[in-house]
């Protein structure tokens, strides 16, 4: 057996450190755009809240003709505003489930690669829904309706752009054969 020299051992640890480093980075990141505001209605902040699932609760059952949206200049664009931003939480909903699986990757030494690739594919769900929420944010403003963006968006966009480069860096620690790699999983 050749074992690795110290010098080789050094860079290792130097690299799980920094791996480390954005790992929590990232933890952070989407715990953030989780408890942070989003996007809301004046009218429906004190029933409905300002984080992420009871903001989406309130899109998800919300319609045109609400009580929060009687003084409106445009139907049509209070309709898009509105689904377009439970378009965006949705795609931030996804991007949590596919994140919360696959983060710990951004640390690994070696990782598969479907477990890389599901690490991109929750990038890019944060990535897109930062955008959408802002463009609902548009939409709704553009009817009238008394609304506030929140810094969800912000970083809901610094964990997927993280997260995009994070897995593309990953791509060298790559292993096809991870799981046959490790005969005590095998059995």
């Amino acid at each position: 057996m050749i074992l690795p020299s110290e010098e080789v051992l050094r860079e290792r640890r130097r690299a799980y450190r920094r791996r480390g480093a954005v790992l929590a980075l990232v933890f952070v990141l989407m715990i953030l755009s989780c408890v942070t505001p989003h996007i809301g209605v004046a009218e429906a902040t004190g029933v409905y809240g300002r984080s992420l699932f009871p903001a989406s609760n309130f899109f998800l059952f919300a319609n045109v003709d609400g009580t929060a949206f009687r003084p409106t200049s445009s139907v049509s664009a209070v309709a898009a505003g509105l689904n377009v931003a439970y378009f965006g939480l949705s795609l931030q909903h996804l991007g949590l489930l596919f994140g919360v699986f696959t983060f710990w990757s951004l640390a690994a030494a070696s990782l598969g690669m479907w477990t890389r690739r599901a690490l991109l594919v929750g990038g890019w769900l944060f990535a897109l829904s930062a955008p959408t929420v802002v463009a609902a944010h548009q939409l709704l403003v553009a009817g009238d309706i008394d609304t506030y963006l929140g810094i969800a968006w912000i970083f809901s966009l610094l964990t997927g752009v993280i997260a995009i480069i994070g897995a593309r860096y990953a791509k060298d620690r790559v292993d096809s054969e991870w799981y046959f790699t490790r005969p005590d999983w095998n059995g």
